[in-house]
């Protein structure tokens, strides 16, 4: 190979060097062993020769591989041929020198030599020795492809580390030539030195630290040159800055910021840096790192501008205008379509380009400014393009333009400028479009910018805007700025767009100079939108694409035309300088189209530009008030939003002040005529804008009152019949109107309407109606309450209330001499409304007014108003329920300290009046409408005494009166204010309990007795002694005692006190004698209660029961020594009591009533007692029961009667006591079992015994069955044996086995006895189903409660039999029977089941359907239970 020329070399390269390259990499992934694959590759010397003879070392390479072919992995080996071949190509590479090369292959070898460089720094490891040779052979030639390497994009990190290597390992061998280029391309370095990984910025640093002493050695050799006499200090300045520049990419930036400007804010780089050099040397650094950067790639070339862009506008050299222009040219050849190709932008020539153009905003000098307008100007265009390349450059000039670049440039420019900014502020892109508003909000316009634009818009010549925009016209030298202006952004308006931003801007712009000079050509502008339809339409037609119509285009633009304009009259104000451009503007033109457009939003622009323009031309807009008004009342019948009624209430408010300044007319009734009229066709709201104005102006408080007569004679003008008059727009709005005013404004309106009403000749009680009714609805407003709560006007709105009561009175009197009484209804209601608002202490005060007054009609009016008040605003509820507030309710909760004041005056005007009242009817009326207020009064508020005491005695005095009506109240008044002193009112007692205990039982017979007599007028009267004696029991217990026994006599004893005729009147009786019982103690109470029993027997069963309900109270009281000393007495009454079942008394009609109430009172004292104690009396009871049996035989049925009643007690104590009562049931079982037994003659043929056969003629009735009496007594033993089987869960079980079988005998007897024939006519006795149903329980629960197959078998066996019975309801009790057991017992009832199929296979076969049916029942039932089936064995 060494003999080869170039061309053949090159062939074999070509050929061989991919292939050795891809065979490397295989090895390499594998995993190689680098000294292995250097293992047959001789050393070099110092100067690149050979250690041993070059002719014998390709013999040696070949033996010693040969020799090792058997003994080496055949990877290593492999690895040892690669290196060896790569050897070998590379010295014939060497071997091939350039300096007799042609020129392109001279370009050829070095393209090789890199390749070769990077192969042997990618394995480097494997390579080293390959590398050093490298080093040695083509150090020279390798130094600049280095730094070609250091420049390029996209060279791996490791590589460029290894080149800096490489390069810091061959600066000192470089001759002084290479050297001297070396340091002329020190720029290439600082690429590296920026990057991002720090790696390579450590290597670049270290190329920098052997840089320096080459520079030494050139620049003492004198070989430096002049250009680069400030490297030596600056390699300097670079190393001090190593450990800072390693540990953060930005602070190379930084460094050359502080070094080549004059001033630095920089916080991470010392500010000394930038004065070890003068300006010269700083621009010698700017030049060559600039000269240098511009033949870099595009990727280097963004680094180094980038780390010099500190230096600002002084980086704009001509070379650098130069790439800015052609990278400008580039973007707009390529991208903005203008038919000539070009390469696309690189991302680094586009962040240079935006780099380069934010430099280019940060311009020093005006001049500056204007030289880089161009650049600015180009960059804004975008002709729709959307890439990025497009929009980053133009994103920057958006975001760092400033006002004053801006201003600094060429008015041209400036236009130009602008004119771009408006184009993108419609921009689709989002971003370019905010960015662009931005910019114009950010930048300061002049007026004369402005007017050029707009001068063509409206310019008469002109036919559209797409013509003054789109179109090329002929140029005059005139206007020769203006066309290259059109040429800057030909082609890319859209007409219609460009105006709607252009409009946009100068609404948002209120900084521009002398901006009211724009007020005419504006003006002219938009009378061109509202009446030259041609002149839009031609403009949309140029602006193609545009997805709006031609009515939105020409809404929008018309909008904000009237905006600005309203805007620029807005600014303007009262500055008289600025008011000489009245002339300009067009009223007229307003006031036609205001009302004539179509569009809602347009029409009130129009109307806030009338409303500003009131300031500057007042006296033209005073001329054409009238137009205006009616342009705005046709414009508020159809526009209801509420923005339009801002608008109008603006305009109102502006234009009504400014006509009033200017007439004399002072007719306000006149002029409030005017407008209610109109309001019928105004939207209600604007309506209410426009009056809300007028009475503003005119004075509320004496305004509203005569509007408010007026709308309620438009009304009854226009209805004939008054029906639903809060449906009338009149009254609706009047309402409505109210409401936006405080209630001191509308309080004296109502009384000036009611003034007007009352002098009024026509239609008096129409307007009377109307009037009330709109009182009424105003008068629940709770604002007067607030304000008096909070004492604001408290003074002024009492006497206004004041005076509108005595005003509604006096119209009261009207209706009443005329004798309207719907009307009178209404104004009554008024009367209540007016009141339920105030607080307490104004609304006492204003009650105490009315008392005083001298009619006695008002005093009563006035009395009882105060009545319904106090009832209605008592509760919270009712106060919650009429909408009062918080703080009105808590006040009528508790009287505070004023109010306490107010209604102890009201009290005692009260008592006075009663103290002054004449014995005649008029007074009696009087007398007893203050009663009723004292009542009322000493209800709601019982806590205040004192005040009451002298009210209690002047009531009491009346109580004895002849009127019964008056009685009444005063005896209710009496209870009131009992309850309210308490034991104070104890000095009125016993004249109180003599005219109750005395007047009204002869009162109650005078009035039954008289043929006249009112029995409605005795029930009021003794609800009202109810109620007296009800307050004196709870408050004055303790003083009761002398009157104790005629209290009872009246509330016991009393046919009114439990009849049930008037439930209202037995309820209250309950009460007062269930509180009688609580509060008057056992010892004093218990023996008048007792003797109230024979008396209440002849007075029937009503009256005895409630001796025992109270009775029974009493009892429930007692403690635990009460009872052990009275508890004999009330067990003899009540067992008295209970033999009054079979004493069958005429006067006691419903014996089952009584009977119940005696069994509580036994049941409740029973539960109190020791058990030792309730043995005693039960065994005394059951003594009692079978007493007459034994002692009276000639009477034998009343033994039955007393087992009746014995019976139910026992049911009672059974459901009272449960498993307490099982153990004292074993007393009994005998004469269970006897009083089932005795009654089985009838249908058996059983031996009898013959002290029961002395019985057969009493057990049955005519027909052969069952008497009644013994039936129901049955039925009594059944249930209370159920409820005692049911309870009976204890250990020791009640029944033994004799007991149990004389049991079953006398229980299973009962299956087939039959029912008396007359039992559906006594209702109080349990019915067949009754009894049946106790009867399959009691067996069936008794057999579950013995609980054992030695007691089943014989009762299941017996119940069996009955299924063989003629009976059909035998056979089905049986068998529900046998149904109970299998239920309750489950598994258990299998030792019976064998004798159950027997007869379960006879019922099955049964005729009648219920037996057969409940018999399948069972049977299934059984299967269930055992899991197999037993039909098999039927």
């Amino acid at each position: 190979m060494l003999k080869m020329d170039v061309g053949q070399f090159y062939t074999i390269f070509d050929s061989c060097f991919p292939i050795l390259k891809n065979e490397w990499e295989k090895l390499e992934s594998l995993g190689i062993s680098a000294e292995q694959s250097g293992k047959r590759i001789v050393d070099v010397d110092c100067e690149g020769n050979l250690d041993v003879d070059c002719k014998g070392t390709i013999d040696v390479d070949c033996k010693g591989i040969l020799n090792d072919l058997l003994d080496t992995d055949i990877k290593d080996l492999n690895a040892e041929i690669l290196a060896c071949l790569f050897w070998r190509l590379l010295k014939a590479f060497i071997a091939i020198a350039p300096a007799d090369l042609s020129p392109d292959m001279k370009e050829k070898w070095l393209s090789t030599l890199q390749d070769l460089f990077l192969f042997t720094c990618h394995s480097k490891d494997a390579f080293s020795k390959h590398l050093k040779y490298l080093f040695m052979k083509c150090k020279n030639p390798l130094s600049r492809i280095m730094l070609k390497l250091l420049t390029e994009e996209g060279v791996p990190d490791t590589v460029q580390i290894e080149t800096l290597r490489s390069l810091s390992h061959i600066c000192s061998q470089l001759d002084e030539s290479s050297t001297l280029q070396l340091l002329e391309n020190f720029p290439s370095i600082l690429v590296p030195l920026s990057s991002d990984n720090q790696n390579i910025r450590l290597a670049a640093m270290s190329c920098i630290e052997e840089l320096s002493p080459l520079w030494s050695r050139i620049s003492k050799n004198g070989k430096s040159g002049v250009s680069l006499h400030f490297l030596g200090e600056m390699l300097f300045l670079i190393m001090q800055q190593k450990k800072m520049i390693l540990s953060d990419k930005n602070i190379l930036a930084s460094f050359f910021t502080s070094l080549l400007s004059s001033s630095s804010e920089s916080l991470l780089v010392q500010q000394a840096i930038g004065k070890r050099f003068n300006e010269s040397t700083k621009k010698d650094i700017l030049n060559f790192m600039l000269d240098h950067a511009l033949g870099l790639p595009a990727h280097s070339k963004l680094k180094i501008l980038s780390l010099i862009k500190g230096a600002g506008s002084k980086l704009m050299s001509s070379g650098v205008e130069s790439l800015l222009n052609d990278l400008l040219e580039n973007r707009r050849q390529h991208y903005l379509k203008d038919g000539k190709l070009c390469p696309k932008l690189s991302q680094s020539e586009v962040d240079i380009l935006c780099l380069l153009l934010e430099i280019c905003t940060k311009a020093n000098s005006s001049d500056e400014a204007r030289d880089f307008g161009k650049f600015i100007v180009e960059a804004l265009r975008l002709n729709g393009a959307e890439e990025t390349t497009v929009l980053e450059p133009c994103m920057t000039i958006l975001r760092n333009l400033s006002s004053s670049i801006y201003g600094s440039m060429k008015p041209e420019t400036q236009e130009l400028i602008f004119r771009n900014l408006l184009i993108l502020y419609r921009c689709p892109n989002g971003g370019i479009q905010n960015s662009s508003r931005d910019t114009v909000l950010r930048i300061s316009l002049n007026c004369s910018i402005v007017e050029k634009i707009l001068d063509p818009i409206v310019d008469p010549n002109t036919c559209s805007v797409a013509s003054a925009h789109g179109k090329k016209q002929k140029r005059s030298v005139k206007n020769q700025d203006r066309n290259q202006c059109d040429d800057a952004t030909q082609g890319r308006e859209n007409p219609l767009l460009f105006l709607s931003a252009f409009l946009d801007v100068l609404l948002m712009k209120k900084d521009i100079v002398n901006r009211t000079s724009l007020v005419g050509p504006l003006f002219k502008l938009l009378r061109l939108t509202f009446e030259n339809e041609e002149w839009m339409l031609k403009a949309h037609k140029a602006s193609s694409g545009s997805s709006q119509s031609v009515s939105d285009f020409t809404a929008h633009i018309q909008q904000t035309l009237l905006l600005t304009l309203e805007d620029i009259c807005v600014s303007i104000g009262n500055d008289i300088a600025h008011k000489n451009v009245g002339h300009k503007y067009d009223l007229q033109l307003l006031v036609d189209h205001a009302c004539s457009s179509d569009d809602v939003v347009t029409s009130n622009y129009a109307f806030s530009l009338i409303t500003a323009l009131v300031k500057i031309v007042p006296d033209e807009v005073c001329a054409r008030t009238s137009d205006i008004l009616t342009t705005m009342g046709k414009s508020t019948v159809t526009q209801l939003d509420s923005q339009s009624q801002r608008v109008f209430e603006g305009l109102i408010s502006a234009i009504i002040p400014c006509w009033l300044s200017r007439t004399n007319d002072n007719d306000t009734d006149k002029l409030l005529q005017i407008f209610v009229e109109v309001l019928p066709q105004v939207a209600e709201h604007r309506g209410l804008s426009i009056i809300q104005h007028i009475l503003r102006t005119l004075g509320e408080a004496e305004s509203l009152g005569s509007l408010l007569f007026l709308l309620f004679q438009s009304l009854i003008s226009r209805q004939s019949e008054l029906s639903l008059l809060n449906k009338q727009w009149e009254y609706e709005f009047a309402v409505l109107l109210s409401e936006q005013y405080s209630c001191t404004i509308w309080l004296r309106s109502l009384i000036l309407v009611l003034k007007k009403i009352g002098t009024s000749i026509q239609d008096k009680f129409k307007q009377m109606q109307v009037a009330m009714q709109f009182v009424a609805d105003k008068l629940r407003d709770p604002e007067i309450s607030y304000k008096l709560q909070l004492k604001e006007d408290m003074h002024d709105i009492q006497n206004m209330v004041g005076e509108l009561m005595e005003q509604v009175v006096y119209h009261l009197q009207l209706v009443n001499s005329n004798k309207k009484h719907s009307l009178k209804e209404n104004i009554r209601a008024v009367l209540r409304t007016l009141t339920k608002g105030l607080p307490p202490s104004t609304y006492f005060n204003v009650i105490k007014e009315l008392i005083n007054h001298g009619d006695s009609d008002m005093k009563k009016k006035a009395l009882g108003l105060l009545s319904e008040t106090v009832k209605d605003l008592g509760t919270g509820a009712k106060l919650k329920k009429k909408g009062s507030v918080s703080s009105i309710r808590s006040s009528w909760q508790q009287l505070d300290e004023v109010s306490l004041k107010s209604y102890k005056k009201l009290c005692s005007s009260i008592n006075k009046l009663l103290d002054d009242a004449q014995e005649d009817i008029s007074s009696t009326s009087l007398e007893l409408a203050a009663v009723s207020a004292l009542e009322v009064l000493a209800n709601r508020f019982p806590s205040h005494d004192e005040v009451y005491s002298k009210c209690l005695k002047s009531v009491c005095k009346r109580i004895c009166s002849d009127n019964s009506a008056l009685s009444s109240h005063c005896l209710r008044a009496t209870g009131a204010l009992v309850n309210a002193l308490g034991p104070k009112a104890l000095e009125e007692l016993p004249s109180l309990m003599k005219c109750v205990l005395e007047k009204f039982p002869a009162e109650t017979n005078k009035t039954v007795d008289s043929a006249i007599g009112s029995s409605s007028s005795v029930d009021s009267l003794f609800m009202s002694v109810l109620l007296t004696l009800e307050a004196v029991v709870n408050k004055l217990a303790g003083f009761l005692n002398p009157y104790l026994t005629r209290i009872l006599q009246l509330v016991v004893l009393h046919p009114l006190s439990f009849s049930s005729s008037d439930p209202k009147l037995k309820l209250k009786a309950d009460v007062v004698r269930k509180l009688i019982t609580e509060k008057i103690p056992v010892r004093l109470l218990l023996q008048p209660v007792l003797d109230m029993y024979p008396k209440s027997i002849g007075l029937g069963e009503s009256s005895v029961s409630v001796v025992f309900e109270m009775l029974g109270n009493l009892v429930s009281s007692m403690d635990r020594a009460s009872i052990s000393v009275y508890h004999a007495k009330v067990f003899g009454l009540c067992l008295e009591a209970l033999d009054l079942r079979h004493q069958n008394l005429d006067s006691i009609q419903n014996i089952d009533v009584v009977e119940q109430n005696v069994i509580n009172v036994v049941v409740t004292l029973t539960m109190k007692l020791t058990g030792s104690t309730f043995r005693l009396l039960l065994i005394k009871t059951i003594e009692w029961s079978d007493s007459n049996v034994e002692g009276d035989e000639s009477a034998p049925g009343k033994s039955d009667s007393r087992a009746i009643s014995f019976y139910s007690l026992v049911n009672k104590l059974a459901e009272s006591q449960t498993s307490l009562f099982v153990p004292y049931f074993k007393d009994l079982l005998d004469g269970c079992v006897r009083g089932l037994d005795d009654a089985g003659e009838t249908k058996t043929a059983l031996t009898q015994k013959k002290k029961k056969a002395k019985l057969n003629d009493t057990t049955t009735d005519k027909d052969g069955a069952l008497s009644i009496q013994v039936w129901h007594r049955r039925a009594l033993i059944l249930s209370a044996l159920h409820k005692c089987f049911l309870y009976d869960s204890g250990s020791s079980k009640l029944l033994d086995y004799s007991e149990f079988e004389d049991l079953r005998k006398a229980l299973v007897s009962q299956l087939v006895v039959d029912p008396p024939v007359s039992l559906k006519n006594h209702p109080n006795v349990p019915s067949v189903e009754e009894v049946d149903d106790s009867l399959v329980a009691c067996i069936g629960q008794m057999a579950v409660t013995a609980g054992s197959d030695l007691f089943w078998k014989p009762l299941n066996h017996e119940v069996l039999m009955q299924t063989r019975s003629e009976k059909i309801r035998a056979r089905v009790l049986g068998l529900r029977i046998v149904k109970y057991l299998v239920e309750k017992l489950k598994e258990e009832y299998l030792v019976l089941l064998p004798e159950t199929i027997r007869f379960l296979d006879e019922v099955l076969e049964d005729s009648e359907l219920p037996v057969k049916s409940l018999a399948q029942d069972i049977v299934r039932e059984i299967e269930t239970m055992s899991g197999e089936s037993i039909r098999q064995y039927l």
